[in-house]
């Protein structure tokens, strides 16, 4: 059962295999979701569902081992197209849909759209994953949508994106939209172990803790060494009041890795949401509720408590003022000012709450 290796899309995974037992299948799809959370993966199990040579497709249940299912994976299936950025391209540009050449690209395209229209050659069926799909470009969404108004027979198109939002109205109406929710920690850990991304399960653990329900970010987290950034930050924290430069040192420093402004936000994002999360675990344990989290985190939160005389009021007001952190980036062109400006506001919360600064 190749669809085994999908986790965490169980209703998903039913909703297609009622869809094919009925003969439902629609022709045009829009899957949204968080990015790095299995789309992609979803798309081409369905894909070998479709193609496979062992169970039919009514069955929904790809084998994962026949010629068909191990060429959709391979991305060499003669029936099976995709088309996502392109190198040095932020949209998805006219060429990869009507064919030609892009500018800046040594490469010729025979089109999607083309491509989708033409009869299938080893499978019944033709599919088209779109990846990317929250950036078109203006005219190469207008040169797809007559192929998503009248999708050829016995094609499947399939849009990969982050939320419906993202998309155009004329995109939306001609799509069954497949919403996908971010992975649990328990499958995150799992992937993690099962794919050796991790060093342990303990890394896995703590990795999956932080993703945000992506396995992607969890890939991120490990590529550009953030683990490491998030122990020492969660390390100084409690001490904040006593030693707030310190905490100011590390975001700034952090931040300025950062070449783009966006991307500065990112980072900033991310020491945020360690801050936020750790708050949340105070809260929870004052409010005398079981929390889940990795050593780091259960190690700050309770050096925070050793010292915390305010209540649970206090403590959200730490929260709500870390949650607007990035507003304040994108309203102020100075990060260090902002950062300190960040820093002052939570030291005077945690010392109106009665904070006990911690001895040096």
């Amino acid at each position: 059962m190749s669809w085994q290796d999908v986790l965490g899309h169980d209703a998903q995974i039913d909703r297609f295999r009622r869809n094919l037992a009925n003969g439902r299948l629609a022709s045009t799809f829009l899957f949204v979701g968080p990015t790095g959370i299995g789309k992609h993966l979803f798309a081409l199990k369905l894909t070998q569902a479709l193609f496979c040579e062992v169970n039919s497709e009514v069955a929904c249940d790809p084998c994962g081992t026949c010629p068909s299912c191990q060429q959709v994976m391979s991305d060499t299936h003669p029936d099976l197209h995709t088309v996502g950025l392109l190198p040095n391209k932020n949209l998805l540009v006219v060429p990869q849909f009507t064919g030609g050449i892009e500018p800046g690209i040594n490469q010729e395209f025979r089109g999607a759209c083309y491509e989708i229209n033409l009869k299938p050659v080893a499978a019944r069926r033709k599919v088209l994953i779109i990846d990317d799909a929250d950036y078109f470009h203006p005219s190469a969404t207008s040169k797809l949508l007559k192929t998503l108004e009248e999708p050829p027979a016995n094609a499947v198109i399939i849009l990969i994106g982050t939320s419906s939002s993202q998309q155009k109205d004329t995109i939306l109406s001609r799509c069954q939209i497949v919403p996908f929710n971010p992975l649990s920690v328990e499958n995150i850990q799992q992937i993690l172990v099962q794919q050796e991304l991790a060093e342990d399960t303990q890394q896995a653990l703590e990795l999956a803790m932080i993703s945000n329900g992506s396995v992607g970010f969890a890939r991120q987290i490990l590529e550009q060494d953030l683990l490491e950034v998030r122990r020492e930050f969660l390390r100084i924290l409690p001490g904040l009041p006593n030693h707030p430069e310190k905490i100011c040192s590390l975001v700034n420093e952090f931040v300025k890795r950062a070449s783009s402004r966006s991307e500065k936000g990112d980072q900033l994002d991310f020491l945020a949401s360690i801050v936020i999360d750790c708050f949340h675990q105070v809260l929870l344990i004052l409010s005398n509720r079981h929390s889940v989290s990795d050593q780091a985190m259960r190690d700050a939160s309770q050096q925070i408590l050793e010292n915390w005389l305010g209540d649970s009021e206090t403590v959200i007001a730490c929260i709500d003022r870390t949650a607007d952190l990035k507003s304040h980036l994108l309203r102020f062109a100075n990060i260090t000012t902002v950062t300190e400006a960040w820093v002052d506001d939570l030291s005077q919360i945690w010392l109106s709450a009665g904070f006990k600064l911690p001895t040096p």
